[in-house]
């Protein structure tokens, strides 16, 4: 059976995962990031006779071969992939670009191996635009402190594929990257927001929706944001069909002048947990949401909430020198965690870096966003500095608005300028990959030239 959509002219074509199936395919692996070497171990260990291909640049082959595995540093081109039936794609490889695009070889995820040959437990998968991280660990410590047995996977966790073991609840953290194709058959699919985000990989914002959307497509029981508008529009475009529950309004969990309220009672206040920001009570409340799904005692998982703490490079303090607080959201990758960031700070006395690499988001929203109550200084770094300093300066806002050759400069810029009841706020707004490995180093990076 083919399934096509017309928006990227992709086809997703249902395919048995089953491994007796998969190891009478000549195959390969295309990517050798942290996915991309979990999929080669799983392969390894349940298929010890079956012969791999890894498609990676020649940095990345090791110097011991296994038996059986060989690597292609070639360029990746449509003829290489063509050479095999299957072939395992990293998320971060867009479908919808060329090679993978003409390709004529069945391109599937190590997802798709996992749901098929090693499924265990209940999966919650969580997805949306921004609070999926936080979200989906917040949702694990509540499981872990009522005793089930419980694994955070996906985007941020464990890669799925290494969960092999016997678990009560796979919590699985889900990216659009991952969604696209339907292999994740979650039992309780949550979508926490929609926004405008990683474009270059998807192309437009309508697929992006689509592709989100394609995970509650897949899922027994679905979740929604009441007050998400883009879910609400998504939901009228294309109808589900099972009926979603919803947190998000009166009638459930939802947020209200920064209390965590359960319609009419409330439950946790901004001052009563380790979080900040009324967008953390938002996640705050799906977790609840879910623990109502699954029939579990809500009066543990609100004393397990209150117990969270923050993750790393999400709105941490970092350090306080001279009176200045320097605090690193490196997780921050689009305009609306940022601006979700500075709901958190006093403006007028924050110091907002941002800036990082350009996947085609709209900023202009953001500009006339803050444009009321602006930072008192903004410092541009990264691949698209350049358009934001722009558009600050086109607004003609009411703060001072600096461009610097990279973050280090822009560190050393705010450390120079800030004073004695300022913050310095690290949320960069953009994904780091034009300059570093990942949000966790350059979180890494910014805590250290902090310290310096």
């Amino acid at each position: 059976m083919t399934i096509t959509y017309q928006r990227n002219e992709i086809s997703v074509r249902p395919f048995n995962m089953k491994l007796e199936t998969l190891k009478n395919k000549t195959t390969a692996i295309w990517g050798f990031g942290i996915e991309g070497k979990a999929t080669l171990a799983y392969l390894l260990a349940r298929c010890p006779n079956m012969e791999i291909a890894v498609l990676c640049g020649a940095d990345e082959v090791p110097d011991e071969h296994t038996k059986g595995v060989s690597f292609i540093t070639v360029p990746v081109s449509v003829e290489v992939l063509n050479q095999f039936e299957v072939v395992v794609k990293s998320p971060g490889i867009s479908p919808y670009q060329a090679p993978a695009k003409q390709a004529k070889c069945q391109l599937i995820s190590s997802a798709a191996l996992w749901f098929d040959n090693e499924k265990s437990g209940q999966v919650i998968a969580i997805t949306g635009t921004k609070g999926k991280s936080t979200t989906a660990a917040m949702l694990t410590a509540v499981l872990e402190a009522m005793d089930f047995k419980v694994v955070l996977a996906g985007n941020f966790g464990l890669p799925l594929i290494q969960c092999t073991g016997s678990f009560d609840y796979v919590v699985l953290e889900t990216s659009s990257y991952q969604a696209y194709d339907g292999s994740i058959k979650a039992d309780i699919g949550v979508l926490l927001n929609l926004y405008s985000e990683h474009l270059n990989w998807h192309l437009t914002e309508q697929q992006y929706h689509h592709d989100k959307w394609r995970l509650l497509r897949q899922s027994k029981r679905v979740l929604l944001n009441a007050a998400d508008e883009n879910s609400t529009k998504m939901l009228q475009i294309e109808p589900l069909r099972k009926r979603p529950d919803y947190y998000g309004n009166q009638h459930g969990f939802y947020e209200l002048n920064g209390v965590l309220m359960y319609q009419d009672k409330a439950l946790v206040s901004a001052y009563g947990w380790q979080l900040k920001g009324q967008h953390n009570l938002h996640n705050a409340a799906a977790v609840c949401a879910i623990v109502l799904m699954l029939g579990l005692d809500i009066k543990m998982a609100i004393n397990a909430i209150k117990q969270f703490q923050p993750l790393p490079h999400r709105l941490q303090l970092v350090a306080e020198s001279n009176g200045v607080k320097f605090i690193n959201d490196s997780i921050s990758s689009t305009p609306h965690s940022t601006f979700a960031a500075m709901g958190t700070v006093d403006p007028s006395r924050t110091i907002l870096l941002v800036g990082g690499f350009d996947r085609g988001v709209d900023w202009q929203w953001w500009v006339e966003a803050i444009e009321v109550h602006p930072p008192k200084m903004i410092i541009c770094s990264g691949e698209n500095s350049k358009k934001i300093h722009q558009l600050v300066l086109n607004q003609q806002i009411k703060t001072q608005c600096i461009k610097q050759p990279n973050l280090k400069q822009a560190v050393e810029y705010a450390k120079d300028q800030a004073k004695p009841g300022d913050t310095v706020l690290l949320s960069p707004g953009a994904p780091s990959f034009d300059a570093f490995d990942d949000y966790q180093q350059r979180g890494q990076k910014f805590s250290q030239w902090i310290q310096q």
